[in-house]
């Protein structure tokens, strides 16, 4: 039988969860962090429709940070798919992935940004920016 995958990926946000589906384009959101505290920018999972890893992305920062250092790490992970995708039922339980975690220079205030380019098992290529508001 052959199983379908595909490839997902899920960012994390200040307030909530926000997932979409690997594809060509580009994806942005906005984090608030505190000057010199580490935070999570970004979380990548792929996965089967049964929760089993469909295969690991490639997930490389390609631009930024100009004020601070970007961590990109290896971790068990939950995923945060809409219950509109088939694999909400994945989101209880923590599964492998890559968290991206940001730092800015200690005592720096303003702006700063992170481009990451994510390809996937499958296939897929996408980018994501995450503009950073650091008070």
């Amino acid at each position: 039988m052959v199983r379908k995958t595909a490839g997902f990926v899920a960012a994390l946000t200040v307030l909530g969860l926000a997932a979409w589906p690997a594809a060509a384009g580009t994806e942005s959101y906005r984090k608030t962090a505190l000057s010199g505290q580490e935070i999570y920018i970004l979380r990548d999972v792929s996965l089967n429709e049964d929760c089993s890893s469909a295969g690991a992305n490639d997930v490389r920062v390609i631009a930024g940070p100009s004020h601070g250092k970007v961590r990109l790490v290896h971790a068990k992970l939950y995923s945060g798919f809409p219950k509109s995708n088939e694999r909400w039922k994945c989101n209880t339980h923590k599964v492998d992935g890559i968290k991206g975690l940001y730092r800015s220079n200690p005592g720096f205030k303003g702006h700063d940004e992170v481009t990451f380019s994510t390809h996937t098992y499958m296939g897929n290529a996408h980018k994501t920016v995450v503009s950073i508001d650091v008070e």
